[in-house]
């Protein structure tokens, strides 16, 4: 499934998506892209988050929607998939992954 997400919109889960979906769609697009992912992540609460779209620590419990992690200003921060409202993908340090070759 390749993903086909741009930088710089606004993307909230759809209506018809369980809320697994920001864990599942991030964890896409980490596989997608190299390098450092720039992101902003908006809580349920309108808070809002910048940060580097980063890998869960396989010792973090995932709950039951999963968790979605990010590097912020040099802190890990996970937040739970229920938790999140959108997500926007940030320019930066980021590139599609070279489709392989058969």
């Amino acid at each position: 499934m390749t993903t086909d997400f741009s930088i710089g919109t606004r993307y909230e889960c759809p209506a018809t998506e369980p809320a697994a979906w920001f864990r599942d769609v991030l964890e896409q697009i980490r596989a997608e892209r190299e390098g450092e992912i720039p992101i902003r992540l908006e809580a349920t609460t309108g808070h809002q988050v910048d940060g580097l779209l980063g890998s869960l620590d396989p010792g973090i419990s995932p709950g039951p929607y999963g968790k979605v992690s990010i590097d912020s200003h040099g802190e890990d921060l996970v937040i739970g998939s229920e938790m999140l409202k959108a997500f926007t993908l940030l320019p930066g340090k980021t590139g599609k992954r070279p489709e392989p070759e058969d």
